[in-house]
Protein backbone atom coordinates (compact mmCIF):
# COMPACT_ATOMS: atom_id res chain seq x y z
CA UNK A 1 0.00 0.00 0.00
CA UNK A 2 1.18 3.46 -1.17
CA UNK A 3 -0.35 5.71 0.83
CA UNK A 4 -3.14 8.34 0.05
CA UNK A 5 -6.55 8.76 1.12
CA UNK A 6 -9.51 8.04 -0.43
CA UNK A 7 -13.49 7.76 1.28
CA UNK A 8 -15.62 4.40 0.44
CA UNK A 9 -19.22 4.70 1.16
CA UNK A 10 -21.27 1.47 1.63
CA UNK A 11 -24.83 1.85 0.87
CA UNK A 12 -26.35 -0.01 4.75
CA UNK A 13 -24.59 -0.87 7.88
CA UNK A 14 -24.01 -4.71 6.30
CA UNK A 15 -22.17 -3.25 3.23
CA UNK A 16 -20.09 -1.25 5.57
CA UNK A 17 -19.24 -4.69 7.48
CA UNK A 18 -18.60 -6.46 4.57
CA UNK A 19 -16.42 -3.59 2.71
CA UNK A 20 -14.55 -3.89 6.38
CA UNK A 21 -14.01 -7.23 6.73
CA UNK A 22 -12.54 -7.22 3.23
CA UNK A 23 -10.37 -4.34 3.41
CA UNK A 24 -8.57 -6.22 6.77
CA UNK A 25 -8.59 -9.36 5.09
CA UNK A 26 -6.59 -8.14 2.19
CA UNK A 27 -4.23 -6.13 4.53
CA UNK A 28 -3.62 -9.47 6.55
CA UNK A 29 -2.55 -11.41 3.91
CA UNK A 30 -0.70 -8.87 1.93
CA UNK A 31 1.37 -8.08 5.47
CA UNK A 32 1.84 -12.25 5.59
CA UNK A 33 2.89 -12.77 2.30
CA UNK A 34 5.16 -9.79 2.34
CA UNK A 35 7.02 -9.85 5.81
CA UNK A 36 5.95 -13.71 7.00
CA UNK A 37 3.34 -11.69 10.10
CA UNK A 38 0.36 -9.58 9.92
CA UNK A 39 -0.41 -7.05 12.87
CA UNK A 40 -3.76 -5.63 13.69
CA UNK A 41 -4.96 -2.86 15.98
CA UNK A 42 -8.26 -2.86 16.51
CA UNK A 43 -11.03 -0.05 18.02
CA UNK A 44 -13.64 -1.01 19.95
CA UNK A 45 -17.49 0.15 19.66
CA UNK A 46 -20.36 -1.00 18.08
CA UNK A 47 -19.51 0.13 14.30
CA UNK A 48 -16.62 -2.50 13.80
CA UNK A 49 -18.13 -5.12 15.67
CA UNK A 50 -19.94 -6.27 12.27
CA UNK A 51 -17.08 -6.31 10.32
CA UNK A 52 -14.75 -8.14 12.76
CA UNK A 53 -17.51 -10.76 13.27
CA UNK A 54 -17.23 -11.39 9.40
CA UNK A 55 -13.45 -10.93 8.80
CA UNK A 56 -13.47 -14.13 11.70
CA UNK A 57 -15.74 -16.40 8.87
CA UNK A 58 -12.74 -16.02 6.74
CA UNK A 59 -9.82 -18.05 5.76
CA UNK A 60 -6.81 -15.83 6.67
CA UNK A 61 -3.29 -17.41 8.30
CA UNK A 62 -4.64 -17.01 11.72
CA UNK A 63 -1.22 -18.22 13.39
CA UNK A 64 0.47 -15.76 11.30
CA UNK A 65 -1.77 -12.71 12.65
CA UNK A 66 -0.85 -10.92 16.04
CA UNK A 67 -3.69 -8.60 17.61
CA UNK A 68 -3.08 -5.55 19.62
CA UNK A 69 -5.83 -3.06 20.73
CA UNK A 70 -6.12 1.03 19.68
CA UNK A 71 -7.35 1.67 23.22
CA UNK A 72 -9.02 0.26 25.86
CA UNK A 73 -11.25 1.72 29.31
CA UNK A 74 -10.14 1.12 32.57
CA UNK A 75 -11.72 -1.77 33.04
CA UNK A 76 -10.85 -5.21 33.26
CA UNK A 77 -10.93 -8.19 30.27
CA UNK A 78 -14.30 -9.36 31.12
CA UNK A 79 -15.85 -6.15 31.66
CA UNK A 80 -19.22 -5.22 29.56
CA UNK A 81 -16.94 -2.05 28.18
CA UNK A 82 -13.60 -3.58 27.90
CA UNK A 83 -12.60 -3.42 24.08
CA UNK A 84 -10.82 -6.37 24.56
CA UNK A 85 -13.69 -8.36 25.40
CA UNK A 86 -15.87 -7.16 23.11
CA UNK A 87 -13.28 -7.55 19.86
CA UNK A 88 -12.34 -11.30 21.28
CA UNK A 89 -16.14 -12.16 21.08
CA UNK A 90 -16.39 -10.94 17.80
CA UNK A 91 -13.33 -12.79 16.49
CA UNK A 92 -14.54 -16.08 18.24
CA UNK A 93 -15.51 -17.89 15.35
CA UNK A 94 -11.52 -17.46 13.75
CA UNK A 95 -9.12 -20.10 15.24
CA UNK A 96 -6.82 -17.57 16.56
CA UNK A 97 -3.69 -18.85 19.05
CA UNK A 98 -4.22 -17.50 22.39
CA UNK A 99 -0.55 -16.13 22.42
CA UNK A 100 -1.08 -13.99 19.35
CA UNK A 101 -3.52 -11.73 21.11
CA UNK A 102 -1.75 -8.53 23.12
CA UNK A 103 -4.05 -6.80 25.36
CA UNK A 104 -3.81 -3.73 26.81
CA UNK A 105 -4.28 -3.73 30.73
CA UNK A 106 -6.58 -1.71 31.66
CA UNK A 107 -7.39 -3.18 34.78
CA UNK A 108 -4.09 -1.94 35.86
CA UNK A 109 -4.35 0.27 39.16
CA UNK A 110 -1.29 2.10 37.83
CA UNK A 111 -2.19 2.86 34.14
CA UNK A 112 0.53 4.64 33.79
CA UNK A 113 2.65 1.45 33.93
CA UNK A 114 0.49 -0.46 32.08
CA UNK A 115 1.27 2.03 28.91
CA UNK A 116 4.91 1.80 29.81
CA UNK A 117 4.38 -2.33 29.74
CA UNK A 118 2.18 -2.06 26.46
CA UNK A 119 5.17 0.31 25.00
CA UNK A 120 7.53 -2.07 25.81
CA UNK A 121 5.92 -4.67 24.43
CA UNK A 122 5.37 -3.02 20.80
CA UNK A 123 8.94 -2.50 21.10
CA UNK A 124 9.52 -6.09 21.39
CA UNK A 125 6.96 -7.23 18.78
CA UNK A 126 8.53 -4.64 16.16
CA UNK A 127 11.78 -4.20 16.88
CA UNK A 128 13.33 -1.35 19.03
CA UNK A 129 15.26 0.01 16.00
CA UNK A 130 11.83 -0.39 13.79
CA UNK A 131 9.14 1.97 13.12
CA UNK A 132 5.28 0.85 15.22
CA UNK A 133 4.01 0.09 11.70
CA UNK A 134 0.82 -1.77 12.20
CA UNK A 135 0.02 -3.28 8.95
CA UNK A 136 -3.70 -2.16 9.23
CA UNK A 137 -5.22 -0.38 12.02
CA UNK A 138 -9.29 0.60 13.00
CA UNK A 139 -10.77 3.85 13.65
CA UNK A 140 -13.48 5.13 14.88
CA UNK A 141 -14.73 8.72 15.44
CA UNK A 142 -16.78 9.83 18.49
CA UNK A 143 -19.80 12.68 18.32
CA UNK A 144 -16.83 14.89 20.02
CA UNK A 145 -14.83 13.86 17.25
CA UNK A 146 -12.35 11.70 19.18
CA UNK A 147 -10.51 8.84 17.73
CA UNK A 148 -9.05 6.39 20.19
CA UNK A 149 -9.24 7.70 23.15
CA UNK A 150 -7.83 11.11 22.31
CA UNK A 151 -9.90 13.49 23.40
CA UNK A 152 -10.86 17.24 22.47
CA UNK A 153 -9.28 20.05 24.33
CA UNK A 154 -7.56 17.57 26.60
CA UNK A 155 -4.02 17.76 24.58
CA UNK A 156 -3.97 14.11 24.07
CA UNK A 157 -3.48 14.54 20.58
CA UNK A 158 -0.33 16.55 20.79
CA UNK A 159 1.62 13.36 22.83
CA UNK A 160 4.34 12.36 20.77
CA UNK A 161 6.66 11.48 23.26
CA UNK A 162 5.15 8.00 23.88
CA UNK A 163 3.85 5.36 21.80
CA UNK A 164 0.98 4.87 24.37
CA UNK A 165 -0.32 6.85 26.82
CA UNK A 166 -2.70 6.91 30.00
CA UNK A 167 -5.37 8.91 29.41
CA UNK A 168 -7.37 10.69 33.00
CA UNK A 169 -10.72 10.44 33.54
CA UNK A 170 -13.51 13.17 32.70
CA UNK A 171 -15.95 12.55 35.08
CA UNK A 172 -18.18 15.24 33.71
CA UNK A 173 -18.17 13.87 30.34
CA UNK A 174 -19.06 10.07 32.25
CA UNK A 175 -15.47 8.94 30.85
CA UNK A 176 -13.40 6.57 32.88
CA UNK A 177 -9.73 6.80 32.73
CA UNK A 178 -8.33 5.10 29.14
CA UNK A 179 -5.08 3.48 27.66
CA UNK A 180 -4.53 4.73 24.20
CA UNK A 181 -2.13 4.08 21.03
CA UNK A 182 -0.85 8.14 20.43
CA UNK A 183 -0.66 10.07 17.13
CA UNK A 184 3.09 8.82 15.82
CA UNK A 185 1.72 5.20 15.73
CA UNK A 186 -1.96 5.64 14.65
CA UNK A 187 0.22 7.78 11.45
CA UNK A 188 2.54 4.82 11.20
CA UNK A 189 0.19 2.31 10.23
CA UNK A 190 0.52 0.70 6.71
CA UNK A 191 -3.22 1.06 6.48
CA UNK A 192 -5.58 3.47 8.66
CA UNK A 193 -9.44 2.31 8.15
CA UNK A 194 -11.69 4.94 10.04
CA UNK A 195 -15.40 3.46 10.30
CA UNK A 196 -18.42 5.58 10.62
CA UNK A 197 -22.37 5.29 10.17
CA UNK A 198 -24.81 7.46 10.92
CA UNK A 199 -26.12 10.72 10.16
CA UNK A 200 -25.15 11.46 13.56
CA UNK A 201 -21.08 11.28 12.32
CA UNK A 202 -21.55 13.21 9.22
CA UNK A 203 -20.82 16.79 10.93
CA UNK A 204 -17.29 15.64 12.91
CA UNK A 205 -16.72 13.71 9.57
CA UNK A 206 -16.84 16.96 8.09
CA UNK A 207 -14.59 18.39 10.28
CA UNK A 208 -12.05 15.89 10.70
CA UNK A 209 -11.51 16.02 6.73
CA UNK A 210 -10.72 19.78 7.03
CA UNK A 211 -7.20 21.04 8.29
CA UNK A 212 -7.15 22.54 11.29
CA UNK A 213 -6.36 22.00 15.12
CA UNK A 214 -6.31 18.34 16.49
CA UNK A 215 -6.51 19.09 19.92
CA UNK A 216 -10.02 20.99 18.56
CA UNK A 217 -11.10 17.88 16.17
CA UNK A 218 -8.65 14.78 17.17
CA UNK A 219 -9.68 12.89 13.99
CA UNK A 220 -7.41 14.65 12.15
CA UNK A 221 -4.68 13.03 13.56
CA UNK A 222 -5.45 10.16 11.35
CA UNK A 223 -4.85 12.15 8.43
CA UNK A 224 -0.98 12.52 8.82
CA UNK A 225 1.45 9.90 8.25
CA UNK A 226 2.83 7.71 5.00
CA UNK A 227 0.10 5.02 5.06
CA UNK A 228 -2.77 4.76 3.11
CA UNK A 229 -6.31 6.45 4.99
CA UNK A 230 -9.61 5.16 4.44
CA UNK A 231 -13.09 6.41 5.41
CA UNK A 232 -15.20 3.55 5.27
CA UNK A 233 -18.71 5.33 5.93
CA UNK A 234 -22.16 4.28 4.65
CA UNK A 235 -24.44 6.61 2.84
CA UNK A 236 -26.04 8.61 6.09
CA UNK A 237 -22.35 9.74 7.64
CA UNK A 238 -21.49 10.68 4.15
CA UNK A 239 -23.93 12.67 2.83
CA UNK A 240 -23.03 16.26 1.94
CA UNK A 241 -24.84 18.84 4.65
Amino acid sequence: MNGGEETLVAADPAELARLGAELIARAIAAAVDARGVARVALSGGSTPSEAYQRLAALSLPWAQTEWFWVDERAVAPDHPRSNHGAARRDLAAASIPEERFFRMEGESPDLAGAAARYERLLRARFGVASAVSFDVMTLGIGDDAHTASLFPGTGAAGIEDRLVAAIPAQPDKGLEQRLTLTAPVIQEARLKLLLARGAGKRGVVAQAKRPGPADEVPARVVRGGPGRLVWLLDAAAAQAG
